[in-house]
């Protein structure tokens, strides 16, 4: 690829969606196109920063790109340059965990419909053993099963449980707790929910405050009118009671 290639096919890539509108880009492996600037390389430093600042103007710089959801995934979240998570770029960032037993008991049976298994293969039981196992890490535990099977016997169709086993005791998950947590302590920084909330509520208060503030004048000024009104009307009906005497004392 020569230098500025991948600048010019990004923005190819732009187009073609503006003329396809509504349309879909989606972006694997982000972290590649959207790297953090900075870096120990200078090389490093100019290619990435040409294809960050390419992307940051298609999405949103010189040309509006109307009609076209920009998707992109990751498993490296923190080398993501943060120009690109402010508001009206990527406003939404969604965790995708790893399967849980539920999940994983799921996949091994779609990844063993087409595979006749035997009696003793207890697929609820290899789920609880497989934690932290990726949907494609279960997907080759169920292949290469197969595969151990074949090797004991070439005309072996069934499938056993210590196939499955042998293949378990050399796989081990490439996802790990620190992952994990990292991965979750990315979203709980990056949360738009938990933000947006404590800005509604902090405004809200701010709304309340304001409005206590402006009517304490008008509720003072209706009072006085009130105390006003009521002192007339203490007068008036003083008077009429005094007249009333009058007549009556007179007749």
């Amino acid at each position: 690829m020569y230098v500025g290639e991948g600048e010019a096919l990004l923005r190819n890539t732009f187009q073609r969606a503006r003329l396809a509108a509504p349309s879909i880009i989606f972006f694997d492996e982000a972290d590649v196109v959207a790297a953090k600037r900075g870096g120990s390389s200078s090389t490093n430093i100019t290619v990435g920063e040409r294809l960050l600042s390419t992307l940051l103007t298609e999405m949103d710089g010189l040309e509006q790109a109307k009609g076209i959801l920009v998707l992109a995934a990751t498993n490296r979240p923190h080398a993501i340059d943060a120009a690109l998570m402010r508001p009206g770029r990527f406003d939404l960032v969604l965790y995708v965990p790893p399967p849980d037993l539920e999940a994983r008991y799921e996949i091994l049976h779609v990844h063993t419909r087409n595979m006749k298994v035997g009696d003793d293969v207890d697929l609820r039981r290899i789920a609880e053993d497989t934690e932290l196992f990726t949907g494609a890490e279960l997907e080759g535990l169920c292949r290469e099963a197969g595969i151990v099977a074949l090797r004991e016997d070439i005309s072996a169709t069934v499938v056993c449980n210590c196939h499955f086993l042998t293949v378990k005791e050399s796989l081990k998950p490439a996802l790990t707790r620190e992952e994990i947590d990292s991965y979750s302590s990315f979203m709980k920084t990056r949360s738009p929910t938990s933000s947006s909330s404590r800005v509604s509520e902090s405004s809200v208060k701010r709304q309340m405050k304001a409005k206590k503030n402006s009517l304490a004048p008008v509720l003072s000024v209706i009072t006085c009118f009130a105390s006003i009104a009521l002192l007339a009307a203490a007068k008036y009906l003083f008077v009429q009671t005094n007249q009333t005497q009058t007549e009556l004392a007179t007749t």
